[in-house]
């Protein structure tokens, strides 16, 4: 029998667990027995198998990757490991048979990350089960589409959006609903819960009349979003969600009644859980972490056509498919061992005990097409500071490995214990990937550290290079994602270091971002000899005339900019624009003629 995978509602990579095609495809109807309702219906964990599960929160970083891409090294607030796992399949290898929802797989390998060299072993932490891929089929979905439609959602955002939900549409099936809401300048009901069945195109027109409308009344568009699904939720026989599409932070600090998680917590508890579509660049770690730590909720992110894709294509079937609730994991180390991280989910969900015991808490599990674990590496105990590394034979006990669980719909508990035994061979290449991808996680984070909050390129450009050599070596499958991030990122920082000739071709615009003087201009009447231009990385243009004495800016106005031109906004210009080495050349046709700024770089 094939086992099904799951997917905790943190943003644990590692719990994650990819789903076989066979998953997403089947139509067959499960049987009706006790146990196979419970395992349909619960929020999931990260399990291994043909079908798989993983924890909630972010689910992948395709924002920064969109970042590093085409906007300069990306902020660290925008790369969590729990997305970065997110995006690969860490299913680790188990030969025993699973009778229940959950049994817990782990395995261990030598540490070597570079950045934590007292680290010593590497654990990786995943998860079997009982679900049958070949027989399940989601419950009927009523989805209830939350969409942001204020100012800053024109053109692509909101075009992003109604790809998004047409991609949904093609895939409902009879026995599904939907409804859309749309929040701007106020919040209304755009489509009434209207069913699947005979209404397709009427659903399409309505997804294709979404347009723009104003200011971001966000709270009440998800406000009445909820409304709408509590109201409607009694009457459904499948599952209810609400799916919140939006470029902008939700607050995601406050927890009461009123608030974004507040309304999230509490519908989670009437059974309607929240998907949370990030669209464009514009979120962070802050997001996906309370998202992830609050019950029924996930996010995702699309930047462009090809994630509208890579999410909706695949995922829909089981991102909203809860299997468990209230997951809590416990790690206890070796004698002479201590925790020294743990990868996959984020600080907030754990708890550390006197004795050294780590206890992660997942409040909700979610079916998956990639799997995943909990990983965790361990150093030597503090009381052996001055004794050599405590000695342990293959085959021994490195860290104990208990579960408890709350089935999502029945509320029925479960329970399971293993260990992870010490390497006496070679590493799965899911541990191994697993690996490497705490490696880029650690290199990654200080390497935009170093960049934005240190001002040192040099230090980017080091850190940024060694774990590009290290990606080749591993040679290991599915790391060509991992390769594009790292090098577009090296070759950044190598050139604001001074040590790369050009940038690649997609960010060579990023040339012109720094300080720049005037050394001619022509066609202009206010740009003189002597003035000084910055652009910032922030896409702000600012003029400093020398007449004013450089103290504070002249000329403030947003810019926009692609690899030959450059849009001044405020000034309703379109510049052609040269760069080579320190110098560059912008020039202008208009009716008047040819006009040239010629300038020289002068950071």
């Amino acid at each position: 029998m094939k086992s099904l995978s799951l997917v905790s509602g943190i943003a644990l990579a590692a719990l994650a667990l990819p789903l076989s095609p066979a998953f997403a495809q089947t139509s067959t109807p499960p049987p009706q027995d006790d146990q196979q309702d419970q395992s349909q219906d619960a929020e999931v964990l990260i399990v291994t198998g043909s079908m798989r599960v993983r924890q909630g929160g972010a689910q992948d970083i395709k924002h920064f990757r969109a970042a590093a891409a085409s906007a300069g090294l990306p902020l660290p607030g925008g790369l969590t490991v729990e997305g970065l796992m997110g995006e690969h399949d860490l299913t680790l290898p188990s030969s025993a048979a699973c009778r229940q929802l959950f049994c817990i797989v782990a395995e261990s390998m030598p540490a070597a990350l570079p950045l934590r060299a007292d680290d010593k072993l590497f654990v990786g932490v995943g998860f079997a089960s009982n679900l049958d891929a070949s027989q399940w089929k989601r419950e009927p979905l009523n989805l209830v589409a939350v969409v942001d439609q204020s100012g800053s959602m024109s053109n692509e955002p909101i075009e992003l959006v109604r790809q998004s939900l047409l991609k949904i549409l093609g895939q409902m099936r009879a026995g599904d609903r939907m409804s859309i809401i749309l929040y701007g300048n106020d919040a209304h009901v755009h489509l009434k819960p209207l069913d699947f069945a005979g209404n397709r195109d009427r659903i399409a027109a309505a997804i294709r009349a979404i347009d723009i409308d104003g200011a971001t009344n966000m709270e009440s568009g998800l406000r009445l979003g909820y409304d709408t699904a509590i109201a409607d939720a009694p009457g459904f026989k499948g599952n209810t969600r609400v799916m919140l599409f939006t470029d902008e932070q939700p607050n995601v600090g406050a927890s009461d009644a009123e608030s974004f998680m507040g309304m999230a917590e509490a519908a989670s508890h009437k059974g309607i859980g929240l998907t949370t579509i990030g669209v464009g660049v514009q979120f962070d770690a802050a997001l996906a972490t309370r998202v992830s730590s609050t019950r029924g909720g996930n996010l995702f992110f699309i930047a462009d056509a090809a994630e509208v894709a890579s999410v909706f294509d695949k995922q829909l079937d089981t991102m909203g498919t809860e299997v468990a609730h209230d997951l809590a994991l416990t790690l206890k180390p070796a004698a002479g061992y201590r925790i020294s991280g743990v990868f996959g989910v984020p600080a907030d969900v754990m708890e550390e005990t006197a004795e050294g015991t780590i206890t992660v808490r997942v409040p909700t599990v979610f079916l998956s097409t990639n799997g995943g674990g909990i990983f965790a590496t361990l150093a030597k105990a503090s009381d052996r500071r001055d004794l050599p590394v405590a000695q342990l034979a293959a085959g021994t006990p490195v860290l104990d490995v208990s579960v408890s669980w709350k089935d999502a719909k029945t509320g029925a508990p479960g329970t399971d214990r293993a260990a992870a035994l010490a390497p006496a061979s070679k590493a799965s290449v899911a541990l191994q990937s697993a690996h490497l991808l705490v490696d880029e996680f650690l290199a990654v984070r200080d390497a935009s550290v170093a960049y934005h909050k240190e001002e040192n390129p040099k230090a980017a450009f080091a850190l940024l290079d060694g774990l590009a050599g290290r990606i080749e070596a591993a040679s290991l499958p599915g790391m060509d994602d991992e390769t594009k991030l790292v090098g577009n990122m090296r070759a950044q920082a190598a050139f604001y270091s001074g040590y790369g000739g050009e940038l690649p071709k997609a960010m060579r615009h990023l040339a012109v971002v720094g300080r720049w003087e005037v050394t001619g201009a022509t066609g202009f009447e206010d740009i003189h000899r002597g003035d000084r231009m910055e652009f910032t990385k922030k896409m702000e243009l600012l003029t400093y005339r020398k007449a004013s004495g450089f103290e504070s800016p002249d000329e403030t106005e947003d810019y926009e900019i692609n690899e030959k031109q450059v849009h001044l906004v405020d000034s309703k210009l379109v510049m052609n624009y040269r760069p080579n080495g320190d110098k560059m050349v912008m020039s202008l046709s208009d009716n008047d003629g040819r006009a040239y700024i010629w300038l020289r770089r002068m950071d």
